[in-house]
């Protein structure tokens, strides 16, 4: 029987229980047409069903199928790239829609009384007139509007609940004066490496932190495959992150907002210093920092000598 099922499934391209609700409303029309064989409107009923079928195919569907098409694209440009964050748990999107589908229906529904077409007809019949429908069609839209919203922040609530468990447990952890900016780690659980508005935070090891300030890094690197954050600076450190969260992006942003330029300048005796400036974020205050290549001897004074030089000249170039 399972075997029967799987093959009309193959060959309709949908479940049978598809194909027999589609029968039903078919025969369920068909009953209802057959109260106007004898009604002389029938032709123009016929008219104003193919026209309906032809303007909603040719016309309304290629526009409101654009319109969710550009709204899911904006979405997913303006939502983080990688899990970790409440709004990449819940999307929007659906609550969007359901609004907007509602908003709509009770429009076409009530077309003729918002645009207040028949108002004769209307006043003679019930003696009563079509002012209210525009104001109590808007008053509904909005209260499926507000009660999506509030759905949706309901939803949007409950997903964060372990997101700011995690913060929380990372807050306890920096120093003083800094903000929690992203954290890498399963919500809910102890972060395993965390970004502030001060530096990187990160697990060495099983269970010691380290932390290096954004102006002491001067690159950093995501690999996705590996789920290995590669961060350089005075070292080069790899730290291993199999839920990384928005803490790439926000490493990559704090290094290229702290940075002020690099440069390589020439010792003489074919010797060479790579120099980078960086301020701080808190206080600006400029962190020079400087790797000697080609094996040079960082404790000869002479070669110090000429590097301070060097640095001389690079400040007064940049007018630092």
């Amino acid at each position: 029987m399972r075997s029967i099922l799987l093959r009309a499934k193959g060959f309709y391209g949908a479940n049978p229980l598809h194909l027999l609700a589609l029968l039903g409303c078919f025969a369920l029309a068909g009953y209802a047409v057959t109260f106007w064989l004898d009604d002389p409107l029938l032709p123009r009923l016929v008219i104003w069903f193919l026209a309906a079928v032809i303007g909603h195919d040719l016309v309304l569907f290629p526009l409101y199928a654009l319109a969710d098409w550009s709204v899911t694209g904006a979405l997913r440009a303006l939502k983080p790239r990688r899990a970790g964050t409440a709004t990449a748990l819940v999307s929007p999107l659906n609550y969007l829609r359901t609004p907007v589908l509602g908003a709509g229906l009770t429009f076409v529904l009530f077309f003729p009384g918002i645009i207040m077409q028949g108002a004769d007809t209307v006043h003679a019949a019930t003696g009563l007139d079509q002012t209210p429908y525009l104001g109590r069609w808007l008053l509904l839209s909005a209260a499926m509007f507000g009660a999506s919203a509030v759905v949706y922040a309901i939803r949007l609530g409950v997903a964060s609940k372990p997101l700011r468990a995690t913060k929380r447990a990372a807050r306890a952890m920096i120093r003083p004066g800094e903000r929690v900016l992203a954290t890498a780690g399963t919500p809910g659980q102890a972060p395993e490496a965390v970004g502030t508005t001060e530096g990187l935070y990160y697990r060495d090891g099983d269970a010691a932190w380290s932390r290096v300030g954004w102006e002491d890094l001067s690159e950093a690197r995501w690999h996705e495959d590996d789920h290995e954050l590669r961060i350089a600076g005075a070292e080069h450190e790899v730290i291993g992150l199999p839920v990384p969260g928005d803490l790439p992006d926000v490493v990559h942003t704090m290094i290229t907002s702290t940075h002020v330029n690099t440069s390589v300048v020439d010792l003489g005796d074919g010797h060479r210093a790579s120099v980078t400036v960086s301020r701080r974020p808190r206080t600006g205050e400029l962190v020079w920092r400087t790797r000697l290549e080609n094996g040079a001897d960082p404790a000869d004074p002479e070669l110090r000598t000429r590097l301070d030089a060097a640095i001389g000249t690079l400040r007064a170039d940049l007018g630092l």
